[in-house]
């Protein structure tokens, strides 16, 4: 590093380069103490490993490049590749740090510390704009808070390593704050685990500038909410609390016209445009870069909407819907959601995706029975992943793009894929719609609803709101000692959720099923599906299913192998 260790010292491109790949490292050596603050108890795509994953991504990218490049080439390159390779919401959070830090250090060969300050600011403002709905107490708020230390740090005289000490510490002091700010991390007594990750990352990035051990603060820090702590409910609540579109209000007479838009220009904001737009409407989303935005909002007022919009550039491939006609024609068509589902395959064969409409479907399935069903459903792609295996973004992409069609309907299927699914649709050079469907029930029932006759706006409607008729029922196994929500939990206890919720513990797999549906089944519920996973045998399905029966003679039980990994059960309610 030139200067390295003094006042004013610049870091070069091999020097961000070494970081990267000694900080890759290091996290490697520590994702297991973070996996554990992170997993709620239930098997599931854990904070940690995402993230190591997500920085690996990157590393076996720069691995294969020059050492020559300047700091802005390499920047670039590990921001771009860690977003391909990005898996879970931690993995696509911490990539879009990466994505802000490389704006910030752009067109530059070296960086000193105004530069380096710069970069962190922009880091923040691209994660945060990235969420919808940013939630204190994650690593948001340890990014920010280090974002803070560092601008401060800057206006002092301190070299690049006591500038990533003074970062480390800011960090550390937010990461402490964070069960104050969420509760489910109080109660369990830990510290946010994506906001602990972004401290080890960056701990590796300094020892990578030092010969000399970080010692026992080090320590210290790793074992802080680690080993001897309960985990918590769930660590990274702004990963699975991104904006859902209230299908409810969808259709409120308040907010009937579905507007839809992209606006072309030099310098535009997504954070000044969401200020000016969310007064005029609900389920605001938009997505893009300085140069275009799309936008998508449920308003009563398109004219000001549009208005607004002109206001910031040049407006394109406008797109305005009455969503009350689009409702009621749907409700009295009769057959719309048969069709679809009738026409989607012939002995299994995906049946191509007719030029006249040109919408595709992908899907992301865990097991092989899944995967089978969502084909013969109508799904062109099924992407391999869910609980436990979260695909990276750039999987996702490459279905996108397989798919001849111009516009795609993407069904993530767990909360923790929706934001990959997200980012994946920004990247390609097609109409992308993410469906909210964080469970393969609910991605089940959103399918039915899909019709290529139909417009890709009128098919995201409708499917959104299928999938939230949908209640969605878990039994797996507790991978960890905790206390949910009063519920005690040992690890190795079968344990069943509601809706995300955990219910029971501690009981048989047959008992769990039993006890969760005789406490969701009201009046309203008129069917039952079980998909069996790879653990359970068809007989012990059929003797399960047999029991239900007995249970609720009066609501329709059906039975299907799902062949999910690790949940002998997922359960749909309708």
């Amino acid at each position: 590093m030139a200067g390295n260790g003094n006042k004013g010292g610049l870091l070069s491109g091999n020097d961000l380069r070494a970081m990267f790949l000694q900080a890759t490292d290091y996290f490697e050596q520590h994702k297991e103490i973070i996996n554990d603050l992170n997993v709620f108890p239930v098997p599931d795509g854990d904070t940690g490993t995402n993230m190591v994953l997500t920085l690996q991504a990157a590393s076996q990218e720069l691995l294969d490049i020059s050492s020559t490049l300047s700091i802005g080439e390499i920047a670039r390159i590990a921001a771009r590749s860690s977003l391909m390779g990005a898996r879970g919401n931690s993995g696509v959070i911490l990539s879009q740090l990466f994505q802000g830090i490389a704006r910030g250090l752009a067109g530059k060969e070296e960086a000193g510390l105004p530069e380096l300050g710069r970069a962190f600011q922009y880091g923040i403002v691209y994660a945060y704009n990235a969420v919808s709905r940013p939630v204190e107490g994650t690593i948001l708020t340890v990014a920010r808070e280090i974002a803070k230390g560092s601008r401060d740090a800057v206006q002092k005289s301190i070299n690049i390593m006591e500038l990533l000490d003074v970062a480390i510490e800011s960090g550390k002091k937010a990461l402490g704050r964070t069960p104050d700010l969420l509760p489910v991390l109080k109660e369990a007594g830990v510290v946010d685990a994506g906001g602990l990750g972004l401290i080890v990352f960056l701990e590796g990035c300094l020892k990578s500038l030092s010969s000399q051990s970080a010692g026992s603060s080090d320590a210290a820090l790793l074992q802080e909410g680690g080993p001897g702590k309960t985990p918590p409910v769930k660590t990274n609540s702004a990963e699975t609390s991104g904006e859902k579109i209230n299908l409810e209000e969808s259709f409120d007479s308040r907010f009937p016209y579905c507007t839809e838009l992209i606006i072309k220009g030099d310098g535009l904001s997504t954070r000044l445009l969401r200020d000016h737009l969310q007064i005029l409407g609900e389920s605001l989303l938009l997505a893009g870069d300085e140069e275009a935005i799309k936008v998508h909002i449920h308003t009563a007022n398109p004219g000001k909407v549009l208005e607004t919009c002109l206001a910031c550039g040049s407006i394109h491939d406008i797109k305005i819907d009455n969503m009350l006609d689009q409702f009621s024609k749907s409700r009295w068509s009769g057959n719309g959601e048969q069709t679809g589902k009738k026409e989607a395959t012939e002995a299994g064969q995906t049946v191509p995706v007719p030029s006249t409409v040109e919408i595709g479907v992908i899907v992301v399935a865990a097991g092989s029975g899944f995967a089978s069903i969502f084909s013969s459903m109508g799904a062109d792609r099924v992407v391999s992943g869910g609980q436990s295996m979260n695909p990276p973004v750039k999987d996702i992409v490459d279905a996108i793009m397989e798919v001849n069609a111009e516009r795609i309907i993407v069904l993530p299927n767990n909360s923790n894929v929706q934001f990959a699914a997200e980012q994946a649709a920004k990247l390609v050079d097609k109409e992308v719609s993410v469906i909210d469907a964080h469970s393969m029930p609910q991605g089940l029932a959103a399918i039915t609803a899909f019709d290529r006759r139909k417009s890709l706006a009128d098919n995201f409607v409708e499917m959104c709101l299928r999938a939230r008729q949908v209640k969605t029922l878990e039994v797996t196994y507790a991978t960890r000692d905790a206390q949910v929500s009063g519920i005690a939990v040992k690890k190795g206890d079968i344990i069943g959720l509601a809706e995300g919720v955990i219910l029971f513990s501690g009981l048989s797999v047959d008992e769990t099923v039993q006890k969760l549906l005789r406490a969701v089944i009201g009046k309203e519920e008129q069917i039952v599906t079980l998909f069996y996973g790879e653990e359970i045998t068809e007989n012990n399905a059929s003797e399960l299913a047999g029991k239900l029966v007995a249970d609720h003679p009066d609501i329709e039980v059906e039975l299907q192998y799902g062949g999910q990994p690790l949940y002998y059960y997922l359960i749909s309610v309708e």
